[in-house]
């Protein structure tokens, strides 16, 4: 079974992902890029230098200025777009589970931007960072893809910190990063989104909960477990306690959001039971970072 079905596919068959910035890619596709070159942009002007094919000499303005000059075009290039993707043990809760939902998630990003042109790659996270699918280029490549994230399962404790320095030295240049998570980190790790910032990517932010983190239906005695750790604390549960931890887990999301806000990163949350259409179709439309 793969993660996207084929109807899905052809409705987010024209989408692209939405760049603020301008990258430098490899290919000629359909983002805009830094270097000049023959395109289908027009950029600026040189002079005419010996050797310089004539075909590119602007005669409008030889015949004004009795001089020669080439004109310059902005080449439209892919997007570097590396994937991150949380595959630690805390991933692996609710009913689909928060990983499932992820992978399903990074599948679709990955085939709008291998369908657009860019190159998309795709990394997993717990405790460390390792790729399942390398710099890949064109629709075609979407099947391997699929089953690249199809073979992956939960393990592991959170290390963002590590993760994101993973992506700041293996990256040879910037591009959009993508990181779907559900961010319950214990450890800080703005300090690293901000590093990734200060590279100039273009980032985003997918947090997934599960609808029992959520709103959790848990009152009296319990023991609750940590599931990365192992680490167990018995506990009782009433309407103050169920209160405080709704109030402590709103505060850290809209830290994260507050965050993304300041710093012009992208944000959205989503839970386990969120539809994938829902999202791609409407949550990221509505933050720009997925266009038709």
């Amino acid at each position: 079974m793969t993660l996207l079905s084929v109807e899905f596919r052809r409705r987010i068959d024209r989408l692209h992902l939405n760049s603020r910035g301008v990258f430098r890619g490899k290919f000629k596709g359909e983002r805009r890029s830094t270097n000049k070159g023959t395109g289908v942009e027009f950029a600026d002007y040189r002079v005419y230098e010996l050797g310089n094919d004539l075909h590119h000499v602007d005669w409008n303005v030889y015949a004004r200025l009795d001089r020669l000059f080439i004109k310059l075009f902005r080449a439209e290039e892919d997007l570097p777009v590396s994937i991150l993707l949380d595959s630690s043990k805390s991933m692996d809760f609710g009913e689909p589970t928060k990983f499932s939902q992820a992978k399903q998630l990074a599948a679709a990003l990955g085939y709008i931007g291998l369908a657009g042109l860019d190159r998309v790659a795709i990394h997993v996270f717990s405790n460390r960072a390792r790729p399942i699918v390398p710099p890949t280029y064109g629709k075609a490549r979407f099947f391997r893809m699929s089953k690249a994230l199809e073979a992956v399962n939960v393990g592991g404790q959170t290390d963002m910190v590590t993760c994101l320095r993973y992506l700041i030295t293996h990256s040879h240049q910037a591009g959009s990063a993508v990181i779907i998570s559900d961010f319950l980190d214990m450890n800080s790790y703005t300090s690293s989104l901000k590093q990734l910032l200060a590279r100039k990517f273009d980032v985003t932010l997918i947090q997934i909960l599960a609808d029992t983190e959520l709103n959790p239906q848990l009152l009296g005695e319990w023991r609750l477990e940590d599931s990365e750790t192992g680490n167990a604390k018995e506990i009782t549960i009433d309407e103050v306690t169920h209160a405080d931890y709704k109030r402590r887990l709103d505060s850290h999301c809209n830290q994260l959001r507050q965050f993304c806000v300041n710093r012009g990163a992208n944000y959205v949350r989503i839970t386990n039971q969120t539809p994938i259409e829902q999202v791609v179709l409407r949550d990221l439309q509505e933050i720009g970072f997925v266009q038709r």
